[in-house]
């Protein structure tokens, strides 16, 4: 089971990076990086582009799906999409 919240801040401490910095260095508003992480909201498929460019990473890496090693972790989707009451945590 993934979480885009925790991959996402993992991302950026490993970067070694406040959300003020990610916010300055990639135009994305810091507001929306801190509900991001903290699982509230769900960033859009732009910005996550914008996060994988400029960590030089996949998409499916930033937000938790890949490993390392290549290998893909299991999702699942849960919760409502309307409200995030899944907090950020999906399976398929």
């Amino acid at each position: 089971m993934i979480n885009i919240g925790a991959s996402l801040k993992e991302h950026r401490e490993n970067a070694k990076l406040t959300q003020t910095e990610l916010a300055k260095r990639t135009g994305i508003k810091q507001q929306n990086i801190s509900r991001w992480e903290k699982n509230t909201h769900i960033p859009n498929v732009l910005d996550c582009i914008t996060l994988a460019n400029f960590y030089q990473i996949s998409i499916d890496f930033l937000v938790g799906y890949e490993n390392e090693d290549g290998s893909k972790n299991s999702i699942s989707i849960s919760g409502s999409f309307n409200n995030f009451s899944n907090n950020g945590t999906f399976k398929i």
